[in-house]
């Protein structure tokens, strides 16, 4: 990452919150609005960058409030979905560093989990769940149990140290902040703190200017722990950059000169915040020294802080016993200090059970197992009789029972770790006692909805209801079995027991569905099909109110039949006989039942026979029309409905099943990770453990510390997206075309650029013709600017205002053809809609609203049908031989021929891109000249314009004075050197004329001398002047950062530094669009 090292304050910490706030309260608004033109307006990465929301979690926000638009039948659903496919392309590129960046990763892995929740709430699949889940999972941190029972571990573990003598190091670059220097002296008090001064000696190396600064040796002998702690902190923070080397080789002597037992364990604590080429490091003197120190059983744990360490190059430092790890600057020394005693103690009993025994995934075959010892308590109760008291099975089954009531509760009641909610902080670093008043605010709000939004997590996982299910049902069965129990002493004809029975089999039901389910769903293959299951069951859902209104509909139809039926015979002797001689009631729900049934085809025809035929003639259509609407129609639409359902399913496959992966990540990650029933015993002793400690301020102060990090990793991911993307969205498939047609625009823009530059009239001392606005007769509708003329129309014609508005607008110049400039160039640079341009002679009365060929005594070629117009054919031209027709890019020309012809007459030449078109003639004489002549027709036209001199160069206007633009205070510019000489020296910047080229450190020798740098400046050697006040730079090629800049800076500003960076200079930074 490239850190701008930007000295301006900025404005008030305060206002800017406010700004931010605002900012995304009125995002919010539109999106509640759901005014399309609003929100595709207001919705991009530069809004999303400046809400108070962090930047991830924002476009998470707005992106659901998209999807969601978009399902409510809104008429612009197209349109949105186009959107929501931006932001989802727009998520994906903002974190593709933080996959691939393992300190980025390491700073947000501890608040991943709340990505991942935030993900999951806001039903992110595409862009991050699909093909990110691999990469979430790795991010996630163990449960808060860690600390707890880490640190009784470690209590019972340190107990017993060997004698142990260690060497701390701090190897410090130059930039070393008081926060990481302060973070490595209170992490050096908590090891000592957990070693003690009685079986452990301490060595401190810190040089200042090549000179060890601290006085802390083997030696010395040290009393007690609080004198050698008072010692640490006096520690100052030194103004040099120390050198690894120097570090290095005073510890190898220092372990040299000890005179401990060599059975005591010797260890070097090496700290680092930086790179090892920055901290003066030989590769070679570096690999010696290294395996010197080993080589007296010293044991080196290299621990790197801050974002400028490398882990890699940690790695390669550590010995065989020793582990490298890297923290950032704001993380807790409590942390720190126990991730250095596990490198040099090495793991104890608890972390490789959690290596091994802890992680989601154990947790989910051991979770699994559970079910399937309850499933097979609960398959041997459904074999056994119904008694009374309660038997053994029933007494585990409430162990189990009790056990999972607990595990539920607790992950409904804790679904985050409690690091996490233990305090609010402020997102823009505030320390917690300046936070802890707003902090407590936002609690407050927080907690209003707080089980509303604790129901959403929990259920979010949809084997969670099954769970519930089954609790519930137990609970039923539970209560029965006690009321049993109390009051009845037989088992026979006891409804209660045998209620309290059925439930058992209610919940072995559900267990089963449970438990096999959800191993089915793990597998991809299997899963896709689990997971469209449940798909279809809510589809079925929708069918099944169909089926009810059907089976409702001819129910009652069939019903009131049989009744009036019934009154019609009711005279009769035949009532026994009768389909429904019951009450009316009775009568419709055995219709309705016959019909549920006969969707099944289990129903029986001869039941529908009555005594009146012409009632059951009428019941047997009825019938008939039922089977075919129910039974061909609505199954049918059933089949193709879950059909297709399935379709999209498998379509998606790896995205849904994914999503439901890291649901279940995320619902393991937070599970206890002792097992039911046995966390009967450790879940009441987390809880006492928990209640006894009650210091949450200084977890909530490292929590604060970590939130200012991961806001300056997104600050950064924010800059990496800007300098790649701007403040637009990445390309989606459907926006490629429009990338292309935006990369020929800018194609368009550049050549424009350098075709305006070399088609410009050069100065030509023999002839001074006019160039720019002077150089024609009055142009109605025709703008002039140097050798450019643009169309504008009718509207800024005053002829056309005043009387009849003419679409045709020309341009005629001032100077006739002569033989010292016989030639007329036109390159046509726009064309507009129409392709309406023309080219030609006339004579010096043409009317300026015709185009040339019209009339008699002109001649002209227009390009829009590559035909010639001239005397004979003035109304429809003279069709040519081969292509004739120009576009835009091309070069038109009219040359006369003042040599070789009939007296009174000269022949033109006319030529597409130096290729001969046509020639004609036109009368000539000295009194009747003919001048250049340009028509342009249609809005959008743009051409270049220029008359050449009869060896083809361009004639303008001298150089030192002429008549029209001032040209010398162009080429005054142009005068100055362009070339490598032109810059004070920039070896990393390649000069090719006016080319400049970046070419990066390895190409500077101040950077090979000392620390590299990615930025590279090339400073003029001419400063601003009254004459030369312009500095213009033409963007070539950006590369993948667009890192550029120019701006305004003094003599002896250092060329590694962008301008804006300090004080008294100024500079326009386009990666970002701002003014340093």
């Amino acid at each position: 990452f490239i850190e701008p090292e930007d000295e301006h304050g900025g404005i008030d910490a305060s206002n800017k919150q406010y700004q931010h706030e605002v900012i995304e309260k009125d995002l919010d608004d539109v999106l509640r609005k759901g005014d399309f033109d609003a929100i595709d307006q207001t919705v991009t990465p530069k809004t999303l960058a400046r809400c108070k929301t962090n930047t991830l979690f924002k476009s998470f926000q707005v992106n659901q409030a998209l999807r969601d638009l978009a399902d409510r039948a809104n008429p612009e659903k197209g349109d949105i979905e186009k959107l929501e496919k931006s932001m989802c392309e727009f998520t994906s590129a903002l974190i593709d560093p933080l996959i691939a960046n393992a300190y980025a990763r390491y700073i947000f892995q501890s608040c991943f989990d709340d990505l991942l929740d935030e993900a999951i709430d806001t039903k992110q699949k595409k862009q991050l769940l699909g093909s990110c889940c691999g990469a979430l999972y790795q991010l996630l941190h163990v449960s808060f149990i860690d600390q707890w029972f880490n640190h009784l571990a470690s209590n019972a573990f340190l107990d017993h140290f060997s004698e142990t003598e260690i060497c701390f190091v701090l190897t410090l670059g130059k930039d070393t902040s008081k926060e990481e220097f302060n973070l490595i002296k209170k992490t050096i008090n908590y090891i000592i703190g957990e070693y003690g001064c009685h079986s452990a000696k301490y060595c401190v190396v810190l040089h200042e200017d090549h000179k060890i600064i601290s006085k802390i040796k083997f030696e010395e002998s040290c009393t007690t722990t609080d004198a050698l702690r008072a010692r640490i902190n006096q520690l100052q923070l030194p103004n040099s950059t120390s050198s690894l080397d120097e570090d290095l080789r005073v510890t190898r002597d220092t372990f040299t000169n000890q005179t401990l037992g060599k059975e005591a364990k010797k260890v070097v604590v090496l700290f680092l915040n930086d790179s090892i080429r920055k901290v003066k490091a030989n590769t070679e003197t570096l690999a010696t020294l290294l395996k010197e120190i080993e080589d007296m059983q010293v044991n080196i744990v290299p621990i790197g802080i801050g974002e400028h360490a490398k882990l890699s190059e940690l790695i390669k430092m550590a010995t065989k016993d020793g582990t490298a790890r890297h923290f950032g600057e704001f993380e807790s020394h409590e942390r720190l200090g126990t991730a250095v005693i596990k490198g040099i103690e090495g793991k104890n009993i608890y972390e490789k059970y959690k290596d091994y025994f802890t992680t989601p995934y154990f947790i989910f075959l051991r979770d699994t197992l559970s079910y399937l010892i309850l499933l097979v308590l609960h398959f041997a109760i459904c074999l056994s009789p119904s008694t009374i008291a309660f038997s053994r099975l029933e007494w585990a089954i409430l162990a189990f029972f009790l056990g999972r009531v607990l595990m539920e509760v607790d992950q409904f009641i804790s679904p985050k770790k409690a690091g996490m909610k233990a305090c609010k902080l402020c997102r823009d670093g505030s320390s917690y006692q300046e936070c802890s008043q707003e902090g407590q605010q936002e609690t407050n709000e927080a907690e209003e909805d707080n089980i509303l939004r604790k129901l959403c997590n929990y259920f979010s996982d949809r084997w969670n209801v099954p769970d519930f299910i089954i609790l519930v049902l137990y609970l039923i069965a539970f209560i029965l079995r006690i009321i049993t129990w109390r009051n009845s002493t037989d088992v026979s004809e006891n409804s209660l027991l045998a209620v309290s029975e059925y439930f058992y089999g209610f919940i072995a039901m559900f267990l089963t569905l449970r438990a096999f389910g959800q191993v089915i769903e793990r597998k991809r293959g299997m899963g896709a099909i689990q997971i469209a299951f449940s798909f279809v069951i809510w589809d079925v859902m929708a069918i099944f109110w169909q089926f009810l209104a059907m089976i409702l509909a001819f129910s009652l139809a069939m019903t009131k039949i049989y009744v009036a039926e019934k009154t019609y015979t009711s005279g009769k002797n035949s009532t026994e006989d009768l389909a429904c001689s019951d009450s009316g009631l009775i009568c419709w729900w055995n219709m309705a039942t016959h019909l549920g049934w006969s969707l099944l085809g289990l129903a029986d025809l001869d039941r529908l026979n009555s005594v009146d035929n012409s009632s059951v003639s009428l019941i047997h259509v009825l019938y008939s029309f039922f089977l075919i609407m129910a039974v061909i129609l609505l199954l049918n639409m059933t089949i193709a409905l879950l059909s297709n359902t399935y379709k999209q399913v498998q379509d998606n496959s790896l995205k849904e099943w994914s999503f439901k992966k890291a649901i279940t990540v995320r619902t393991y990650s937070t599970y206890h990770p002792i097992p039911v029933p046995f966390n009967l015993l450790s879940l009441p002793l987390i809880v006492l453990w928990n209640l006894r400690r009650r210091d949450t301020l200084p977890t909530a102060l490292a929590e604060g510390g970590r939130r200012i990090a991961r806001n300056k990793v997104m600050k950064k991911l924010e800059r990496m997206y800007f300098e790649k993307y701007g403040y637009e969205f990445p390309l989606t498939e459907g926006k490629k075309m429009d990338h292309l047609m935006h990369e020929n625009e800018g194609g368009r823009k550049l050549a424009n650029q350098i075709v305006r530059e070399v088609f410009r009239p050069r100065g030509n001392k023999k002839e001074k013709l006019a160039f720019g606005q002077r150089a024609w007769y009055d142009l109605p509708g025709i703008a002039v600017d140097g050798c450019l003329l643009t169309y504008m129309g009718p509207d800024f014609c005053n002829i056309c205002k005043s009387g009849n508005r003419k679409n045709i607008h020309s341009a005629k110049f001032k100077s006739p053809f002569t033989p010292e400039t016989p030639r007329f160039e036109v390159l046509i640079e726009e064309t507009g809609a129409r392709r309406i341009v023309a080219l030609g002679a006339v004579h010096e009365s043409y009317d300026c609203h015709k185009m040339p060929g019209w009339y008699s005594g002109t001649v002209g070629y227009h390009i829009e049908d590559g035909k010639i117009f001239e005397t004979g054919f003035h109304e429809l031209g003279r069709e040519v031989e081969g292509m004739a027709m120009a576009y835009r890019g091309d070069l038109i020309a009219c040359e006369v021929d003042f040599s070789g012809v009939p007296e009174g007459k000269v022949s033109v030449l006319f030529s597409l891109n130096g290729r001969e078109v046509a020639r004609s003639s036109v009368k000539y004489t000295e009194g009747n000249k003919v001048f250049p002549f340009v028509s342009l027709g249609f809005e959008g036209i743009t051409v270049l314009t220029k008359v050449c001199s009869k060896e083809g160069g361009g004639s303008g206007e001298g150089e030192g004075e002429g008549n029209g633009l001032e040209i010398e205070s162009i080429n005054g510019l142009v005068l100055l050197d362009c070339h490598l000489k032109a810059w004070y020296d920039s070896p990393e910047i390649a000069a090719d004329d006016c080319l400049l080229t970046y070419m990066g450190p390895d190409f500077c020798d101040t950077c090979k001398n000392g620390e590299p740098k990615k930025i590279h400046g090339a400073k003029f050697k001419s400063p601003f002047t009254p004459e030369t006040p312009r500095f213009e730079v033409l963007i070539q090629e950006t590369g993948e950062r667009r890192i550029a800049a120019l701006g305004a800076v003094h003599e002896s500003y250092d060329c590694h530094k962008m301008p804006g960076w300090y004080s008294g200079t100024v500079g326009y930074h386009i990666d970002e669009g701002k003014i340093f």
